[in-house]
């Protein structure tokens, strides 16, 4: 029990030594309570969308360059998955290489 309380502490402590710079405090709590909920729903729905239309999916990647799945996923799946679970508190945009840093 000590450890892992000395060990919750330690991480805890060492967290803001990791923080580049403070997010303002308006932009931290639209994230949180409009942006990373409407990221979850948007993941849910296209996921559930992908599903669906992955039979259809399957007839379009019979042509070359058999890359449908592939477009499908990143589009209505791992876009807004990145959006809500891989960006940091605050930050709305990508960098130009399409990354959340």
């Amino acid at each position: 029990m000590h450890k892992a309380v000395a060990l919750s502490l330690l991480l805890l402590a060492a967290a803001p030594l990791a923080a580049e710079e403070r997010t303002p405090t308006g932009a931290f709590l639209v994230d949180v309570v409009v942006a990373r909920p409407a990221g979850l729903i948007a993941t849910l729905v296209g996921s559930a969308l992908f599903a669906a239309v992955s039979p259809l999916t399957a007839f379009a990647a019979i042509a070359p360059p058999h890359d449908a799945f592939a477009i499908g996923a990143e589009a209505l799946v791992l876009t807004p998955a990145r959006f809500t679970f891989a960006r940091p508190v605050g930050v709305f945009t990508p960098d130009p290489s399409d990354r959340y840093n």
